[in-house]
């Protein structure tokens, strides 16, 4: 291996719940360009770049200078994109970083980085404490199990561990609890080995892709990150990116 790792940002224009999302105002900036801004922050990517499937989206990079490529349209999800976009490079570390998260940064990709290179996993990601009891039952919070080696068990959208005798309010205080950032460091070979095949019947019961490489043998290196995350998928995330920014770049703490 060279360890080489690349980033890349896959983003598409099609949203059900915000359409056009990639080119969404955040503070006089679109959200792709935050997301870029903040991973291009990395001492351990050797460049960054954007997979998109759409014009728009492309010169909208160009205009802030980013490295963008065009991949089809008709690519069934982000991952594939990634793939495509990176066909061409010999980088051995591919890093997928979801171009709706603007508050990722350059530090905690590089540390998924650093202990994803010490390790003999296929694929690394990251997780983050839950501290928020709502959020274990949510089922659009992804939840993950590991193991003592950091090596995880499952991904799911229902609360793991289920607590036994202990009840389902008292949880939270009960037992530690991790939220899955979706996240990824591919090794290449794992990369394509995911594009090349089918949905498993976890995946497609979770509607969890990871799932796919998981239920198969492959492993995930978890990493835990520290950092706030905000996905935005909606337009009230969006409106919580927009306030974070402002609050950020005035210098206020909230």
């Amino acid at each position: 291996m060279n360890n080489k790792a690349i980033g890349i940002i896959p983003a598409r224009y099609a949203s059900s719940r915000l359409p056009g999302k990639p080119l969404a105002d955040i503070n006089g900036k679109p959200l792709i360009r935050r997301v870029w801004e903040a991973v291009s922050g990395s001492k351990l990517l050797s460049e960054v770049i954007i997979a998109t499937d759409d014009k728009r989206i492309m010169e909208a990079c160009k205009e802030f200078g980013a490295k963008v490529v065009m991949t089809p349209a008709e690519l069934p999800s982000g991952t594939d994109r990634i793939a495509a976009a990176c066909k061409d490079n010999d980088a051995d570390i591919i890093v997928n970083i979801q171009g709706d998260e603007p508050m990722i940064n350059g530090d905690s990709i590089d540390n998924l980085i650093s202990e994803f290179t010490k390790s003999d996993a296929d694929v690394a990601t990251m997780y983050k404490k839950i501290d928020n009891s709502d959020d274990i039952f949510d089922p659009s919070v992804v939840k993950v199990v590991f193991s003592d080696n950091k090596k995880a068990l499952y991904f799911s959208r229902s609360p793991i561990p289920y607590i036994r005798d202990v009840d389902k309010c008292e949880w939270i205080r009960s037992n530690d609890y991790f939220k899955h950032i979706g996240i990824y460091a591919y090794r290449r070979k794992a990369l394509i080995d995911f594009t090349e095949l089918k949905q498993s019947q976890l995946e497609k019961m979770e509607s969890l892709e990871q799932l796919r490489l998981l239920q198969r043998g492959y492993s995930y290196l978890c990493v835990e990150t520290k950092d706030s995350m905000l996905g935005v998928d909606t337009p009230n995330d969006l409106e919580k990116a927009r306030e974070y920014f402002k609050n950020l770049e005035s210098g206020t703490d909230k």
